[in-house]
């Protein structure tokens, strides 16, 4: 089986020897015209079909539009998105290719079709597999032309809880000390601690008054946790939970269980092979994904479930999906919403900032900055 980044250099190869043949096929024209037309013609074509290639199976760049993986990534960042490294995914649609999709663009009847996938999905094998704490940009669920960037907490298989804020996977801490939190403490004296604030150069942090003036509250990270927490003027520091609200969106709602971002699970992450007993409670928690994503018609209907049309007590998944999360917990649309991500819609894994402008100023430190 042709692994890594074999397949890739072998494409090179590949492209190299067309190349090569073909320049040795022009040197034959006698035409001096001719041959420099047709050369300048091979040059367009050959660079074009690199750039094309490149673009497609090997990086990506993105723009970062939304503080939801603040501290890793910032509005306004450009990033670089390696997709050698899980293995780039065949074009979809002529959209997804450099060049053609232009022609398609002024194709009215094509147009109409820019947010379907033309064809079926195709993975190159990649350099790694995907792994828990990797920062990855993916296809939205619902459009495929909006691309979003999380951290995956959770690996197919794997059974996830948050607890009190906190997410455990398979019964341990996931750790990441970029994540943020909103905390909320009483203030004891104001001026010293808006002094104190100060004098930690920490005047960039939004804070919001509570109940009344004595009580604020704001999205902080672990670092700034760290200098706040223990501050004289202040007391009653803790973490902020999400209070349960019936209205709100989840991934699915569960009887008898008041889910909220902070207080979810335990559940597991379907896995290609993965057989799941089909209860009310598994119904409710994977049947959206069954039907959308695996592309199979499953039903409850007075205690029983169904199928396509068939009665079942059992159901084995197709296809491996994740759990993503933003490092800005409180300021973040994910799994928690939407559900479980698919592997098809995957693209990379962030490699690096490739250059920052956050807050309209161009942000030297994080000039190449790598990503973890």
């Amino acid at each position: 089986m042709i692994t890594g980044k074999l397949w890739f250099f072998m494409f090179l190869v590949v492209l190299c020897l067309v190349y090569i043949i073909t320049s040795k096929w022009l040197s034959l024209i006698k035409n001096s015209y001719l041959k420099k037309v047709l050369k300048i013609i091979l040059s367009l074509f050959f660079l074009m079909l690199v750039l094309s290639s490149f673009k497609t199976f090997v990086f990506g760049i993105f723009r970062i539009p939304s503080p939801s993986m603040e501290n890793t990534l910032f509005p306004k960042d450009v990033i670089i998105v390696n997709k050698l490294k899980y293995g780039p995914r065949l074009p979809r649609s002529p959209f997804d290719i450099l060049f053609i999709n232009i022609a398609y663009y002024y194709n009215e009847n094509a147009r109409k079709r820019f947010k379907e996938y033309w064809w079926p999905y195709k993975r190159f094998s990649g350099t790694d597999t995907i792994k828990k704490g990797d920062v990855i940009v993916f296809n939205s669920l619902f459009r495929k032309d909006f691309i979003l960037v999380k951290r995956c907490v959770a690996v197919a298989g794997d059974t996830l809880q948050i607890k009190n804020g906190i997410v455990y996977n398979n019964s341990k801490v996931f750790k990441v000390e970029a994540v943020k939190y909103r905390y909320k403490f009483k203030v004891k004296h104001k001026t010293a601690f808006d002094n104190a604030i100060d004098s930690l150069n920490l005047g960039h942090i939004k804070f919001s008054i509570i109940r009344h003036n004595n009580y604020l509250k704001a999205i902080l990270s672990e670092e700034e946790v760290e200098k706040i927490k223990n501050l004289e003027s202040i007391e009653n520091f803790q973490i902020s939970l999400d209070p349960f609200r019936p209205k709100r969106k989840f991934l699915a709602k569960l009887p008898n269980k008041n889910w909220t971002f902070d207080s979810m699970g335990p559940f597991v992450i379907p896995k290609k092979g993965m057989q799941i007993d089909l209860n009310y409670e598994n119904y409710l928690l994977y049947e959206k994904t069954i039907d959308k994503f695996e592309k199979v018609n499953i039903k409850h209907d007075e205690g029983k479930f169904y199928v396509n049309g068939k009665i079942a007590t059992t159901y084995t998944f197709k296809k491996n999906y994740y759990f993503m999360m933003g490092d800005n917990r409180k300021a973040s649309s994910d799994s928690r919403v939407w559900g479980f991500l698919p592997e098809e819609n995957i693209i990379g894994k962030v490699h690096c900032v490739l250059f920052s402008n956050y807050k309209n100023k161009f942000q030297w430190n994080r000039l190449l900055k790598s990503i973890d």
